[in-house]
């Protein structure tokens, strides 16, 4: 299903962890992580759709087409980044 494929490479821009331990976002980064995916859903979309999800090449994807992204999705990167590399610590 491609439709479902954008939303994968934005799940696995943030993957969510269950426990607020080193490498696993506390419940509160969760939510976090999923308003900045709604807020880059359109964008991956548009951008990034060939994009094989996992290893952080979603995210890498947004961050290499910033000039194209809405405000609201390019305001997010840095965030999204963070919350990326705290999961895969």
């Amino acid at each position: 299903m491609i439709a479902l494929r954008p939303l994968a490479v934005l799940l696995a821009l943030v993957a969510l962890g269950s426990a607020a331990r080193a490498g696993e976002l506390t419940p509160a980064e969760k939510t976090e992580a999923q308003a900045i995916q709604s807020r880059c859903r359109a964008d991956a979309l548009r951008l990034c759709l060939g994009v094989r999800p996992g290893e952080g090449r979603g995210l890498a994807c947004l961050e290499a087409q910033a000039d194209g992204l809405s405000a609201e999705c390019r305001a997010s990167l840095p965030r999204a980044r963070a919350l990326f590399e705290k999961k895969r610590a």
